[in-house]
């Protein structure tokens, strides 16, 4: 969806922590775009199910049996237009190829600002102007 020449997702949060959701929902409502959350990977599998999503945010480790690969293996398998931002506090040049081998559309170190989150989504999704 677009609106005022600026892209509107529908975004998944999936993260163990509700500060990080928080943090995170916090920024991208305040850009527009429409939010849901998921606690587990189960959670955000069932709502990936159910909800139309454009663009998830996963957290990279879990307490639950599905870990951030898990749920990223899962999402290339059955939402392959899925973008996934894989997020983690320990994020170095291995473990980031890593996770973009394994589908992951971008990554980003825990804790981001703002700044980075807008930069980051400005680069999976640039405005249809400068696609055509």
């Amino acid at each position: 969806m677009k609106r005022a020449n600026k892209i509107m997702l529908n975004v998944l949060i999936i993260d163990d922590d509700s500060d990080i959701r928080f943090g995170v929902n916090r920024i991208l409502s305040r850009c527009g775009h429409t939010v849901k959350e998921a606690e587990s990977g189960e959670e955000a599998l069932a709502c990936l199910s159910n909800t139309p999503i454009d663009l998830v945010f996963c957290d990279l480790r879990f307490p639950t049996k599905l870990s951030g690969t898990d749920i990223l293996a899962a999402i290339a398998a059955d939402h392959p237009r899925v973008k996934v931002v894989m997020m983690s506090c320990a994020m170095d040049y291995d473990l980031q190829k890593s996770l973009t081998d394994q589908g992951a559309s971008a990554t980003m170190q825990k804790p981001f600002f703002k700044a980075e989150c807008i930069a980051t989504i400005s680069k999976l999704f640039p405005p249809l102007e400068k696609a055509a």
